[in-house]
């Protein structure tokens, strides 16, 4: 039982650590397509477009970003500038209409919110390291993967089994020590367990590399 109970444990957390992945790429997704559809109002706006209607959409969809935490100081700052253009640009396209009026209004009440109106790019939110952190973890993330797809290419080789890729993964886990081995080991058990293959002596073999890395870091 100590054996399933261990899967299940391991299991739980990777399914926790994805989901967690899945949320924070389609949350970036939604603030993209967000920035990139303001970039398009700015360059209707320059055209000399009527975007009163367009801006005040996009203020109805996406004024919550402001207090959900999820822009970065990037993410602020190119919107900033976008909204600054198009307020330098609403009185020639649209005139000194009570329209205009409120959209420069709401514009303002952007900047104000976001720390944006004296030039400085300090969202409302404590503590700023943690924008740091957000942004560390993804390219962290992004790096352990494509870390884990070289390493499981170059174990492949010539073999023509999936379980002799994962078996050098463990070798090179414990007699290395290497994480990104372990982290490869992961990810293949739980796939090939979810395929119907019986893990058991992986898991118990993961369990030790992980045990000896822990190890290794608590000495140095």
């Amino acid at each position: 039982m100590s054996k399933y109970y261990a899967f299940k444990s391991l299991e739980g957390l990777l399914e926790v650590f994805l989901d967690k992945v899945v949320q924070l790429k389609a949350e970036r997704l939604q603030i993209l397509e967000g920035v990139n559809r303001l970039d398009d109002i700015a360059r209707l706006s320059g055209e000399g477009g009527d975007v009163t209607d367009e801006i005040g959409e996009w203020f109805a969809a996406h004024n919550q970003w402001l207090n959900e935490d999820v822009l970065k100081v990037g993410d602020a700052g190119r919107i900033d500038r976008i909204l600054t253009e198009i307020k330098n640009g609403l009185t020639v396209s649209s005139g000194d209409s009570a329209a205009s009026r409120k959209i420069e209004s709401e514009i303002n009440r952007w900047s104000e919110l976001a720390g944006a109106g004296d030039g400085r790019l300090t969202l409302r939110r404590e503590p700023e390291q943690k924008i740091d952190t957000e942004i560390d973890s993804m390219v962290m993330f992004d790096n352990a993967l494509e870390g884990a797809r070289d390493l499981y290419h170059d174990l492949q080789g010539g073999k023509q089994h999936v379980l002799s890729v994962l078996d050098d993964a463990l070798r090179r886990a414990v007699l290395q020590k290497n994480k990104q081995a372990l982290i490869l080991s992961a990810f293949m058990i739980y796939y090939l367990k979810h395929n119907g293959y019986l893990m058991e002596p992986f898991i118990k073999r993961l369990k030790e590399a992980e045990r000896i890395q822990k190890e290794d870091l608590t000495i140095a």
